[in-house]
């Protein structure tokens, strides 16, 4: 498990190697929404920084919102698929002070 330290509403971005042009996204879960705000996007969002065939990065923001600690594990996985089906899975424990 990887940790991680995060002051009040500080931001922290991860970043993850993307595989969608095979159909793979990562997705987020949280064993306490009301301690992390986690939004996701791409990177390489301007037609110039990924080339034609190539996958993006997906970079997911988290903001500290609630003292606490928070698990959250991050799986690459196909939608169509069941979650236990991913190729990988990383575990995060988040201490936020």
């Amino acid at each position: 498990m990887i940790s991680l330290h995060l002051s009040l509403n500080e931001k922290k971005e991860l970043r993850f190697s993307g595989l969608g042009t095979a159909g793979y996204i990562w997705k987020c879960n949280l064993d306490d929404e009301t301690k992390l705000k986690v939004e996701k996007t791409f990177a390489g969002t301007d037609k110039t920084a990924t080339p034609t065939g190539a996958s993006s990065d997906e970079v997911f923001y988290l903001t500290a919102l609630k003292k606490g600690t928070v698990n959250a594990t991050f799986i690459q996985f196909r939608s169509w698929e069941p979650e236990a089906s991913a190729i990988k899975k990383e575990n995060y424990s988040i201490e936020i002070s």
